[in-house]
């Protein structure tokens, strides 16, 4: 090996070890749907003492649970997603033939760093979605229709671990094969669902149902459009100005030279499908989302730069790293209201630190409530999902499930149903039928827990909504509330 080259892998070797020191010593573990995804793992190693509830995929979460169950805490999975991260970056490396200034723009990638302490499934799925727009791209030159049946089989993996990889899917397709046979365009179709095929046979054996999580998934976005959760949010990013700027900022700077008329004639297809991936990710702009387009930007920039924007490009993308990482920083020994880049920002000028972590106090508080009160079902209020929080949070045996107050007071006022829409078109005329279609969420039917047993509540508020309960133990942060007679 040339001299030159071991210096670039020094460079690499470094950047990789300081990443994963500061993904391991951070406390930071993501900000979305955390609970999907360590608590189905917790779920399956059998570690979580309440009944799941995800909306999404299940299979990250079955995957990554022989690591949780190995470790007996979630530092498995962050070395898991950590793992895929680095592997995202040596098939950059590799699939532009080791371009050196390739690996530079790697290393200084701001959203590498930003995704490097995150338990989440979008790491895998960028990995396997950037081998499937690699084969992709193939096919388009070669016309091998390998190719694009390689591409979707990739396509369909990484749908299998990530539900929003479906609508870049669609843009994919349609920007790849509008101009092709449509027999070229089936084969990649029935290749993405035999890449799928793994996520399918576990949903038939968790559900009963091959799609569940997938019709579940699209249903519930579908929804969120007219109807906001119990967060207020309904389920999406709000579209503002301050966070697409984020968005752009966690992009590759100078990615604006592929719209040059001789880069963008030479690769029209890679920036019309990149255009579509930024505007679909506009409409629900989180920062992680920007981790799927970027390898496919990092392969075509390295050679689009010229010397002195490839200068300036480290210099401005180290910049970045360090106000995106410094969040992490903070959360190695201390609390603080901003989390993650975009918190930081939108806090800067009211920026909070504290010695008070709350999961610690609240891990401390759920063992010292074992201990009062052992082997004990608790209701847990008054967020609808904060027995959740206490589920991932809590490693013991000794308390038997966390119960969510939306479950126990359905059950107590004899209801079922969560939330149901029903769509019924009358007809004008005097038909004979009529077509209408029913959907909803109801509390699981095959539910062995005896709520009437039930003696105890929690709650990190002085008061619980239930009647029946009365404050008689405060801890530090939780309450705990016992049923009157």
């Amino acid at each position: 090996m040339s001299k030159k080259y071991l210096n670039y892998g020094v460079i690499f070797i470094v950047v990789i070890l300081m990443m994963l020191i500061l993904a391991l010593s951070t406390k930071y573990i993501g900000s979305t749907d955390v609970s999907d995804y360590a608590g189905t793992a917790k779920f399956f190693a059998g570690y979580y003492n309440a009944k799941i509830r995800s909306s999404h995929s299940y299979f990250y979460g079955f995957m990554s649970s022989p690591f949780v169950k190995i470790t007996g805490n979630l530092i498995g999975m962050k070395i898991m997603s950590f793992i895929w991260l680095v592997m995202i970056m040596l098939s950059i490396y590799l699939i532009s033939k080791k371009d050196k200034r390739t690996l530079l723009l790697i290393v200084t990638a701001p959203i590498f760093w930003y995704m490097a302490p995150w338990i989440n499934p979008i790491q895998i799925a960028s990995l396997l979605f950037l081998w499937g727009y690699y084969f992709i791209d193939r096919y388009e030159k070669y016309q091998n229709k390998l190719h694009a049946f390689l591409s979707g089989v990739f396509i369909g993996l990484s749908w299998v671990f990530w539900d929003s990889v479906i609508f870049f899917t669609i843009a994919l397709g349609f920007v790849f094969f509008w101009n092709k046979k449509l027999s070229h365009t089936l084969l990649f179709t029935l290749a993405v669902f035999i890449g799928v095929l793994p996520r399918l046979i576990l949903d038939q054996i968790l559900f009963n149902f091959l799609f569940y999580s997938i019709l579940r998934n699209f249903v519930g976005n579908f929804v969120n459009l007219f109807y906001t959760g119990i967060s207020g949010s309904g389920g999406h990013a709000a579209v503002t100005f301050f966070n697409i700027l984020i968005i752009l900022l966690m992009l590759p700077l100078f990615s604006f030279v592929m719209l040059k008329p001789k880069f963008f004639k030479a690769n029209k297809k890679t920036v019309i499908f990149l255009l579509l991936s930024l505007f679909i990710i506009f409409m629900n702009p989180q920062t992680r989302y920007t981790l799927l387009i970027t390898p496919i930007i990092l392969l075509n920039l390295g050679k689009s730069l010229s010397d002195k924007q490839f200068k300036w490009h480290i210099i401005l993308s180290i910049f970045i790293i360090l106000v995106a990482i410094t969040p992490y920083v903070i959360q190695i020994n201390y609390d603080t209201n901003a989390e993650e880049t975009t918190s930081l920002l939108r806090n800067i000028d009211k920026l909070e630190i504290s010695s008070n972590i709350p999961e610690n106090i609240l891990e401390e508080d759920l063992r010292l409530i074992a201990i009062d009160y052992p082997n004990e079902r608790f209701v847990v209020g008054n967020d609808e999902d904060f027995y959740a929080t206490l589920a991932i949070i809590y490693w013991g045996d000794q308390i038997n499930e966390f119960i969510s107050i939306q479950d126990y007071m359905l059950e107590m006022s004899g209801e079922k149903v969560i939330f149901e829409k029903e769509f019924h078109p009358y007809p004008n005329i005097d038909e004979r039928r009529e077509i209408w279609i029913k959907g909803g969420i109801s509390k699981t039917t095959n539910d062995k827990t005896d709520y009437n047993s039930i003696k105890y509540a929690l709650s990190d508020k002085k008061e619980i909504d239930l009647n029946g309960f009365k404050l008689v133990k405060s801890y530090d942060m939780l309450n705990l509330f016992a049923k009157q007679s």
